[in-house]
């Protein structure tokens, strides 16, 4: 995620001589205050809702409300949740064009994106939740294959919810990525405080609308429309027991910072950050299949994703003819409205991501790098007002020097750079130079070669043969490496990462543990007998083990011989309060 200006999209910024334009992912680096968030459509500036926004000091009483109705909400069970989720699945689907159509004025997209690159990935997370949250949420037996010391025991992993949780989620994907965490975390029984970005507050809000109608209590899933004070408070609010955050790494060390000096004890937290991902094509790849994927990777919703397709390392042999093909591609996609169906190009998000994305060209020119379509200057509409955030062409770079600033920064607009590679070696080693880890992707006609290079890229998630599509995928897992972050969201385990792992192990009371007192030299003998004969190489290793320590075996076993003895007689007996 890029880095956010000075303010936001705000009626009244204290602090401030003016507003500004809408901040990124979770909104905690920067500093006004806000009373009232104001949305406008990305492409022309108008104006097209406005909500809320809290005082920091609001945000504890509705995580104590929270904290107050959780218990009740896990006491549904997995099922009666899920079924709420199932409900929900179907709201969505009968508001598909609704949905996507906000989505499309609020964050840019093309209304034709909105569907696969939102609501789909909304829906699946549904319906994956209604199949499979109660199998991966149930009470795990454990085993006891130590028997000879544990007799008697049973050993129980139970998965219990946090309580409330805190959700800090983005604006370039505000259905897809939040269904994530936030659908996850309600059908793993917590409680969710929901942080949207203030530049996606109506789609974040309708999404809250829907899931409520659904049958999730209100004060299951507050929503803490604000400004960073706003994120800030959540983070240390009494009684959040985990952060999910998604956004920038420059953010995500904030977020880790405040959470680690949260009042009372450490909060744990989930980092989804930045991503400069790799596309590495060989040889053999299918060219025009590998250039359309580079351009829906490479440019859709502008370039505005974590995942996207940035750096793409193509053999040499092959290089040519590629570069032409994605050219091709990149000048047949016109920046339109993103509410014309036939939009190819949709607009930028913020005036600040869209100048930052312009000066990082600027700099790869300025260094020797070539723009062979594109480049750094913003399209606005002439009928547009001057809050309008435009859009940017999408521009093939090649040529780049290693120096050049693109190289290692996140580059969140359409932009993609062209390189090339001799051996399979190369294209591994500059894949992993980047201080990013999120996705990478390998084309390939030969798919166990393929399937071995993505087996040594240092990433959280890698396709071969498509890009980025995984993310949105409800039973495949989404993780970052390095700068990227850490933790995972979606499949079971990001479903893992919103409970807590509790241990219960039971002793029927058979005999007392031998390792209690009084200790003795032939109680020592015996335990490293036991030990031999539990864990030697090999099941003759371990007969060999059990028959040169008959002695101190047979020490050890009288001991717990007379201690069940006496626990017989003791239960024979009875006892009575």
């Amino acid at each position: 995620m890029p880095t956010p200006p000075a303010c936001g999209p705000v009626r009244t910024c204290p602090g401030c001589h003016s507003p500004g334009t809408a901040p990124a992912a979770g909104d905690l680096d920067y500093p006004c205050a806000v009373t009232s968030i104001v949305s406008r459509d990305k492409a022309y500036g108008r104006v097209i809702g406005e909500v809320e926004a809290l005082e920091p000091a609001e945000v504890q009483a509705f995580v104590d409300r929270a904290a107050a109705a959780q218990p009740e909400w896990a006491a549904r069970g997995v099922h009666g949740r899920t079924a709420i989720l199932g409900r929900a699945r179907v709201l969505i689907l009968e508001r598909m064009e609704e949905l996507a159509a906000l989505v499309a004025r609020e964050s840019g997209k093309t209304v034709v994106e909105a569907v696969p690159m939102e609501v789909a990935p909304a829906l699946d997370a549904c319906k994956w939740l209604e199949g499979h949250a109660e199998r991966y949420l149930r009470p795990i037996d454990a085993g006891t294959p130590q028997r000879i010391m544990l007799a008697g025991r049973r050993h129980a992993i139970r998965l219990e919810p946090y309580g409330v949780v805190g959700v800090i989620s983005p604006w370039n994907y505000p259905l897809a990525t939040t269904a994530g965490t936030l659908l996850f975390n309600l059908a793993a029984g917590n409680a969710v405080a929901w942080k949207p970005s203030s530049n996606v507050p109506l789609i974040s809000a309708a999404f809250r609308s829907i899931l409520l109608e659904a049958g999730v209590p209100e004060e299951i899933l507050p929503i803490l429309h604000g400004g960073p004070a706003v994120g800030e408070a959540l983070i240390a609010a009494d009684g959040v027991g985990k952060i999910f955050f998604t956004g920038s790494e420059a953010v995500g060390r904030r977020v880790m910072q405040l959470a680690a000096q949260a009042p009372g004890h450490p909060r744990p937290v989930v980092l989804e950050l930045g991503g400069n991902d790799a596309m590495l094509v060989l040889w053999d790849a299918d060219l025009e299949r590998a250039a359309a994927g580079a351009a829906w990777a490479g440019f859709g919703h502008s370039g505005q994703t974590c995942g996207a397709a940035r750096r793409v390392y193509v053999d040499a042999r092959v290089a040519d003819r590629f570069q032409d093909l994605l050219v091709e591609r990149a000048r047949s996609l016109v920046p339109g409205d993103p509410m014309d169906p036939s939009s190819q190009l949709g607009a930028m998000s913020h005036a600040a991501t869209r100048d930052d994305v312009s000066e990082l060209i600027r700099d790869a020119v300025a260094r020797g790098g070539r723009a062979v379509t594109g480049g750094p200057d913003p399209i606005v509409a002439a009928e547009a007002e001057a809050e309008a955030v435009g859009h940017l062409p999408a521009t093939v770079l090649t040529d780049v020097p290693p120096d050049a600033r693109l190289w290692h920064e996140e580059v969140f607009g359409p932009v993609v750079i062209v390189s090339r590679f001799t051996t399979e070696d190369e294209a591994v080693r500059l894949a992993n130079t980047s201080p990013f880890g999120l996705s990478a992707s390998v084309w390939s006609r030969d798919i166990a070669r393929a399937e071995a290079i993505a087996d040594r890229l240092d990433v959280g998630s890698v396709i071969v043969n498509d890009h980025l599509s995984a993310a949105g995928v409800a039973q495949v897992g989404w993780a970052g490496r390095k700068a990227s972050g850490f933790g995972v969201t979606r499949s079971r385990f990001g479903l893992w990462e919103c409970v807590q792992v509790k241990s219960i192990s039971t002793d029927r009371g058979i005999y007392d543990p031998a390792w209690w007192h009084p200790y003795d030299r032939r109680l020592g003998d015996g335990f490293r007998a036991a030990l031999r004969v539990l864990y030697g190489d090999g099941v003759v290793a371990r007969g060999r083990a059990a028959t040169a320590a008959r002695t101190e075996m047979r020490a050890l076993v009288r001991r717990l011989a007379r201690s069940a003895g006496r626990g017989v007689r003791e239960r024979g007996r009875g006892t009575r309060p």
